[in-house]
């Protein structure tokens, strides 16, 4: 999941509007801590 959340918030950056912007800031960094979560187990 954590990979699929980071894959489709960079594509919503590369279509800039604002929106897609934050939204893909927001899954990008949901990606990034499901990915340190499975670390961390």
């Amino acid at each position: 999941m954590g990979i699929i959340a980071i894959i489709v918030g960079v594509f919503f950056i590369i279509d800039p509007p604002i929106v897609a912007y934050l939204l893909g800031i927001v899954l990008l960094a949901y990606g990034i801590m499901e990915l340190i979560n499975i670390g961390m187990e």
